[in-house]
């Protein structure tokens, strides 16, 4: 059609621009309870719930959370802290315990004499870091919905967060944030149309308690104590 068109062979055709539906996510306590499992269930590889953990917090791309080196964790003032981009951003202790105990697990056979640099998921291949492919896999046969998962985190951090302080943050182009900010400001409006008729204390004391419960591991969990939250470092 463009080819004849082009040509004269055919009149000029108008066709209507699709627009991209927007990502769906998850609800609000579907993606704390998955987050607490990542940092609560010791069944699970470690490496899917550290890789969750990341997702479900920080809405990176499988692709970047693969591709992380093992620099990416550093510690600053005595805090761990991870580098997605340019901005250090300092982690709850039970992200910044898994993670270190990521960096200390042994890498494949023969891996280390091979390679000059370290990854947090290293690959199979000398010198190579997990494949996005596998990775997302491992997730989503532990039942952790990649896109969704990264749909709600960032429409959270929008939430909370300026453009200009969530595009450093997560690696994220400037216009690529203030669209996640104006999708959070659908979202959130969306959010309390659905819960007009609940009271609005019972509100707030549900969601603080559903972070609050990730984050902390719940009250019959011992593995990882309290975080000390979630933050950007200056």
């Amino acid at each position: 059609m463009v080819w004849a068109a082009r040509r004269g062979h055919s009149r000029d055709l108008l066709v209507p621009h699709r627009p991209k539906a927007d990502p769906e996510g998850l609800d609000e306590d579907s993606h704390w309870e998955l987050l607490q499992q990542c940092l609560t269930d010791t069944t699970l590889p470690l490496e899917v719930r550290t890789a969750g953990a990341v997702l479900l917090l920080f809405g990176q791309h499988v692709t970047r959370i693969a591709a992380l080196p093992a620099d990416a964790l550093a510690t600053v003032d005595g805090h761990t802290v991870l580098i997605l981009d340019r901005t250090p951003i300092r982690l709850p202790e039970p992200l910044a315990l898994l993670l270190t105990k990521l960096t200390r697990q042994e890498p494949p056979g023969g891996w280390a004499a091979n390679s000059p640099r370290r990854w947090l998921f290293p690959g199979t291949r000398p010198g190579r870091h997990l494949s996005s492919t596998v990775l997302a896999r491992r997730l989503t046969a532990h039942h952790i919905p990649v896109r969704p998962a990264r749909t709600t985190a960032l429409v959270q951090l929008a939430q909370d967060l300026p453009p200009a302080v969530l595009a450093p943050m997560l690696g994220l182009h400037v216009i690529t944030a203030q669209q996640w900010r104006r999708r959070a400001a659908t979202d959130w409006t969306a959010y309390l149309e659905a819960r007009r008729g609940e009271p609005v204390g019972r509100q707030a004391t549900r969601e603080a308690d559903s972070r609050r419960a990730a984050l902390d591991g719940g009250p019959q969990q011992s593995e990882v104590p309290a975080p000390g939250g979630v933050s950007a470092v200056p």
